[in-house]
């Protein structure tokens, strides 16, 4: 029998428009199941505007947070045994309104 570990790909299906108060992305449990976030990538697909991401913020993302420019993207992975932080996953686009694309698994 020949067994084969083949790679798994993240499909983005979240797309939104981020504006000037926090929207959520996704909820606290987004992932079904035991096992936590293997890779997580947010992308600011906009063209003019930043926005800020957090993580575990219970919807409310703020300047502070992780700053992406317009095309930028915050891109994480499992690291070991180290899952990716969980928690959900807000943004805020200070500046003005941008739209993003998100995905994880």
């Amino acid at each position: 029998m020949l067994f084969c570990a083949c790679p798994v790909f993240a499909v983005c299906t979240i797309h939104g428009t981020a504006s000037g108060s926090s929207t959520q992305v996704v909820g606290l449990n987004d992932i079904p199941g035991i096992e936590g976030r293997n890779y997580f990538m947010i992308q600011n697909t906009g063209t003019a505007n930043p926005i800020n991401v957090a993580i575990g913020t219970n919807n409310n993302a703020t300047s502070a947070d992780i700053y992406l420019g317009p095309g930028a993207s915050w891109v994480m992975g499992k690291q070991g045994l180290k899952m990716v932080p969980g928690g959900d996953v807000s943004v805020i686009a200070p500046s003005g309104s941008t739209t993003f694309s998100y995905c994880d698994f």
